[in-house]
């Protein structure tokens, strides 16, 4: 059965921190140990280490104060429960005998009792039952004079009570400490496991329900992967511009690419991607204008090529003109005799006076000539 929780009474002071930028004042319970269980998954993805003194109170009495070094392996409350545990072990309230001996009691509580100091006060140190009354001097024709001391009273406590006030007094600890150390645990048990844990396992949609301010996060993780499969389940639970053209381009959905792109933010990365998915597309001039920011030179390669295999030559050679690539340049003047052959063989193919086995050998030669200039450095292109 858990408690409910005290803020005034039940808080966690962590000091000494190493590795740590945690608030060192007094703070709810709960909350440090949420500080705590972030801070320990922060490390565990980062790979660091790092430690603190924890400090529990409980109504101002301090539980426990331990030092530990994060991260850990399980989670911090399970870690705390422990403690807890270990220190009810040891909270055993002491035996006190019962006294048999009534007089003795008695005795105890007679005890003489202190009186203020001064000009005209004394202590009387003598106990009660051993007194001797004072010694009394008659004078012959004076009267009898008695003086009386001034005393001060203070309240008796037997034995017997402040034995029973301990033993309830030690009752109320234990049956605290039992109840922290059960909230403890029912709230250890009730946690929810961490973004760590969740992504470790591969539950990505989990992972953002119960995480949504790091489902950017998630996103680009699946995203470098090439997970489409889990993409497409995030997707779906998390529908997101982003998301959509990262598995578009994965896909090589490339309309889809361009249609999402006036969606995001075009970084670099996307705009690398929407140039590529314009080439595929053979919009070869809207890629150019996208490299003029990138000057990527892979990029410059590619569109050239495109730009042969469109017979657009001149194009093609203008971009060589900056890039000087031999590659390039051996690929325009094949292309350019490609096209050359395209032209003098339609002719023929079109030509009545010539025979139909001449037509339609042309015919056949045109095709070559079409599918050998629609590949040609294609290799090149692919890598993109």
């Amino acid at each position: 059965m858990g408690r409910k929780n005290n803020k005034e009474t039940d808080t966690i002071k962590i000091t000494n921190q190493e590795g740590l930028a945690l608030a060192t004042d007094p703070q709810p319970f709960d909350e440090g140990l949420a500080q705590l269980q972030e801070a320990s998954d922060h490390l565990f993805d980062l790979a660091q280490e790092g430690s603190c003194q924890i400090t529990a109170y409980h109504r101002d009495r301090v539980v426990f104060s331990v030092k530990i070094k994060l991260p850990i392996e399980g989670k911090i409350e399970d870690l705390i429960s422990d403690l807890i545990s270990k220190r009810q072990e040891v909270e055993a309230p002491p035996t006190t005998d019962e006294s048999v001996d009534g007089e003795a009691e008695t005795a105890s509580e007679t005890a003489s009792e202190p009186v203020s100091t001064g000009d005209t006060m004394a202590v009387d140190t003598t106990p009660k039952r051993t007194r001797e009354k004072p010694h009394r001097t008659t004078v012959k024709g004076a009267k009898r004079m008695t003086v009386k001391r001034p005393s001060i009273s203070l309240p008796k406590i037997s034995h017997r009570v402040l034995k029973r006030f301990i033993t309830v007094a030690a009752l109320l600890i234990l049956a605290g400490g039992f109840l922290f150390g059960t909230k403890l645990a029912v709230d250890a048990y009730n946690a929810p496991p961490t973004y760590a844990a969740l992504m470790k396992q591969g539950s990505y949609v989990e992972a953002g329900k119960l995480y949504p301010a790091r489902r950017d996060e998630v996103r680009k993780k699946l995203t470098a992967q090439s997970n489409v499969k889990q993409l497409i389940k995030f997707q779906r639970s998390y529908p997101k511009a982003e998301t959509a053209f990262d598995l578009a381009y994965l896909q090589h959905d490339w309309p889809q690419v361009i249609k999402t792109s006036s969606q995001v933010t075009l970084s670099q990365e996307r705009q690398i991607k929407l140039a590529v998915a314009y080439v595929h597309t053979k919009q070869f001039d809207a890629a150019v204008l996208i490299n003029e920011q990138l000057k990527s030179k892979t990029l410059s390669e590619v569109i050239a090529l495109g730009y042969v295999r469109q017979k657009d030559f001149d194009k093609a050679q203008k971009i060589n003109d900056d890039l000087k690539d031999s590659t390039i340049n051996q690929a325009i003047e094949v292309g350019k005799k490609y096209a050359a052959g395209i032209d003098a063989f339609n002719k023929i193919a079109n030509d009545p006076q010539q025979s139909a086995e001449k037509r339609q050998q042309a015919k056949e030669t045109v095709k070559t000539f079409e599918h050998a200039l629609s590949t040609l450095g294609e290799s090149r292109s692919s890598n993109s």
